[in-house]
């Protein structure tokens, strides 16, 4: 079951959501492990990457 939600958002407008083309997409995170890479590759990513992390009860 998934822990967290993260929404991530390019502040640039850029593509991040590959279905729709859309500059914005959310994504299931399972571990804290996955949070911390999935943060750190958002930090590097060159489209300028917002991410908003949700936790779930």
């Amino acid at each position: 079951m998934a822990k967290y939600v993260a929404t991530v958002t390019s502040r640039t407008g850029q593509k991040v959501n590959m279905i729709t083309g859309g500059p914005s997409d959310q994504k299931a995170i399972y571990s804290d492990q996955e949070l911390k890479e999935r943060q750190s590759a958002a930090a590097k990513d060159p489209r300028d990457l917002e991410v908003e992390v949700r936790f779930l009860d």
